[in-house]
């Protein structure tokens, strides 16, 4: 398939990117930087104990690229006062290095997320997926329940709505396009950056951090394999997804114009026990924007 064919300009050269990874730049940002191989996608990402002890719930956060960890700071310090807390960096994503066997199929991709979880976090974890890798969290939640006590949804839709929202993004059709749409990434994504950015960030003092981080990391050589994504995790036809059976918490920032309106509501479809908690002042990244007021809600959430 030439789908498949395509995503090897993503994976091209692994060995040497792993290795960079894991002695160079992104290694050394942060005291708390960790990789984990599962032999398909050498993971990074940064994980912080609990404060209170060993018997916290674990919480898992994936990084929304073109964001990487390094802008996870407060986050992992507000929530290890509760949680024992793991951010991770999605496969070909920030410095996630994958290797060629790796083909951003939708199940192939979220078994893996699911090693790496039954790995690091270990069964049991409150699943805190933000954007499309939020359908990762609904899948391995209805595929593999012992991993997931619960399942929070940080600016996640349902699979209809994201094809729309896939549309929206891509409305020349170029990102969808195997090979073009992989040498077009390469491309413009420092210029596109700042542009997701300023359609989807809500709190608009933090819009300059973001792109700050983003272009950071891009100029190390992060990862942003949008289009292969496109092309086989978010692909057309119908929704693969099971009903989450755990407690499922939709986190929605309103500010986020890159969604319709639509789109929260959709979320709840997914679980069988959901609520949802819209936040009036932060748009894509409410984990980020405002993480008092989402570590609140989560608390609050995982003691219901």
């Amino acid at each position: 398939m030439l789908s498949r064919l395509a995503t090897r300009l993503d994976t091209a050269g692994a060995k040497k990117r792993m290795e960079a990874f894991r002695t160079g730049w992104s290694s050394k940002t942060r005291d708390d930087i960790r990789f984990f191989d599962t032999g398909k996608v050498q993971y990074r990402y940064r994980e912080r104990a609990a404060i209170t002890g060993g018997s916290a719930p674990t919480i898992v956060f994936t990084a929304d690229p073109p964001v990487t960890l390094e802008f996870y700071d407060d986050l992992l310090a507000l929530f290890a006062t509760r949680f024992r807390v793991v951010v991770v960096e999605l496969p070909a994503m920030g410095f996630s290095a994958a290797r060629g066997s790796y083909s951003f199929g939708f199940q192939e991709t979220n078994n893996d997320v699911a090693n790496f979880c039954e790995a690091v976090a270990g069964p049991g974890s409150i699943l805190a997926f933000s954007c499309v890798a939020g359908l990762s969290a609904v899948d391995i939640a209805a595929r593999r329940p012992a991993l997931a006590a619960k399942v929070a949804l940080l600016q996640t839709t349902d699979w209809r709505e994201f094809q729309t929202w896939k549309a929206a993004r891509d409305p020349k059709g170029i990102l969808g396009k195997p090979f073009l749409g992989q040498m077009a990434m390469r491309k413009v994504a420092r210029e596109r950056a700042p542009d997701w950015f300023r359609l989807c960030v809500g709190d608009r003092e933090k819009l300059e951090p973001f792109c700050a981080c983003a272009q950071d990391a891009l100029s190390h050589g992060a990862g942003w394999a949008l289009a292969s994504a496109y092309q086989r995790y978010l692909t057309d036809g119908a929704s693969p997804l099971g009903k989450v059976k755990q407690p499922l918490l939709v986190i929605w920032g309103k500010l986020d114009r890159s969604h319709r309106a639509a789109a929260p509501e959709r979320a709840k479809t997914m679980g069988e026990n959901a609520q949802l908690v819209e936040l009036d002042h932060v748009g894509h990244f409410p984990e980020l924007e405002d993480t008092r007021r989402t570590f609140d809600v989560i608390s609050a959430f995982a003691d219901g």
